[in-house]
């Protein structure tokens, strides 16, 4: 009897415990932060979804994080947002700061402006596209850049749409005495002192040289006759003395005399702007008025570098981007806006686009860049067969190439270099 009675009692207790179970109320879910006392806990259903999943290009990173691709290239931002434009070296953002009225007065079209003193630093700008505040539409910097630069965001269709300018002395090649009155012996290695691959996480050689440095030096190299297997790149140093050749930009600290510079080879170097295909195909009307402004701006910076310059260097009503870092003093801005050759929109189809012809085109030089920044090791891969030129802003906004004048009505033969 006592054992049934037991087994009735458990029966009755496990009947109440599964009503209970059922009939209970379910406390809400609760969402608190790390440090948060419960009452700072709220349910979890009661957070805004946008809040809570915050995307790649959203969330904190740590200062100096690389960053994805992430961005497309198209994304829309409002209407009126400024363009916003990276630049590789202060001295390139002169033509932008030109056309700031000193009373800070937005530009027509709006922009901001974003000097980057490294490579990485201007291609992560514009992985995150013009729509980040952190972002970029446009990059002006020189070619050889461009082309080291290419491989890590071809996924962008980098485009070059227009030619800036074109390095004037900004980067030199410096010798012993008498190492370039003959080549070197043929199978010798030959040393030259610059930045590359080989010292590319050496801080002097990154901060002595420069990829347009070194493709200047192979350049000189090979019209010495020295093959790219034989060259190797080092970095500055006691244990570079010994080189008899070094490619630096100028004012880098060495005791070798300078032979050459791109002030002889005055268009070996163009520095050009560029931009993804998609934004060139969203917003050409957009980069049409910025590309006639910014070269309006290099004139205007022509004419007054030194205020520029103390502009820049103060940062004086400038519209810089979110995230930029400290400028250079005014004197050495002075300097380098001297090493620039600006680009007139009257020779923009001369250089680009089907009217372009003879030896100094866009195409050219990019055809050649590749090949020195390859055998530098900068790129692993020979130029695309359709090369990363975008003619459409020039083709609009640029006057047509004039046709060359005919010979006189008098002389039949063509003048005297005719075929008489």
């Amino acid at each position: 009897m006592r054992s049934y009675a037991t087994f009735f009692i458990i029966a009755v207790m496990s009947l109440g415990l599964v009503f209970l179970l059922l009939t209970k109320d379910r406390p809400a879910r609760l969402a608190c932060g790390g440090d948060a006392g419960m009452t700072d806990c709220v349910p979890a259903e009661e957070i805004v979804p946008e809040a809570a999943d915050v995307g790649a290009d959203g969330a904190a990173k740590p200062d100096g994080e690389a960053v994805a691709v992430t961005t497309e290239a198209g994304a829309s931002k409002p209407a009126g947002a400024p363009m916003r434009v990276t630049t590789l070296g202060w001295d390139l953002v002169a033509a932008g700061a030109a056309l700031v009225p000193p009373d800070g007065t937005p530009t027509t079209p709006p922009m901001e402006l974003a000097p980057e003193a490294a490579l990485e630093a201007v291609e992560a700008r514009l992985a995150r596209g013009g729509a980040d505040p952190q972002g970029a539409d446009i990059a002006v910097l020189p070619l050889p850049a461009f082309v080291t630069a290419f491989e890590r965001i071809r996924a962008l269709e980098p485009r070059a749409f227009l030619v800036v300018g074109f390095s004037r002395g900004r980067e030199e090649v410096r010798s012993t005495p008498g190492a370039l009155l003959k080549a070197p012996p043929a199978g010798d290695e030959v040393k030259m002192v610059g930045y590359g691959p080989a010292t590319s996480t050496d801080a002097a050689a990154r901060a002595a040289g420069s990829e347009s440095a070194t493709v200047l030096g192979i350049f000189a190299m090979d019209l010495l006759g020295v093959g790219t297997s034989r060259l190797r790149l080092v970095a500055p140093g006691p244990d570079a003395k010994a080189a008899p050749f070094a490619a630096l930009v100028r004012g880098a600290a060495d005791e070798r005399k300078v032979a050459f510079s791109t002030a002889d080879a005055s268009r070996l170097i163009p520095i050009v702007a560029i931009a993804p295909k998609g934004v060139i195909d969203a917003k050409e009307n957009l980069l049409r008025d910025w590309s006639k402004a910014w070269l309006d701006g290099l004139v205007k910076a022509a004419k007054d570098t030194p205020a520029i310059a103390r502009r820049i260097a103060a940062k004086d009503s400038l519209p810089f981007a979110t995230g930029v870092g400290g400028a250079p003093e005014a004197i050495h801005l002075v300097e380098r806006l001297g090493q620039i050759e600006a680009a007139g929109l009257d020779k923009q189809r001369v250089w680009i686009g089907p009217e372009a012809k003879g030896t100094i085109t866009l195409d050219v030089l990019t055809q050649k860049t590749w090949q020195l920044a390859r055998a530098g090791g900068f790129t692993t891969s020979a130029a695309p067969e359709a090369l990363p030129i975008d003619p459409r802003v020039v083709m609009q906004i640029a006057p047509a190439a004039p046709a060359p004048a005919p010979p006189p009505a008098d002389d039949p033969d063509g003048g005297a270099y005719g075929p008489g």
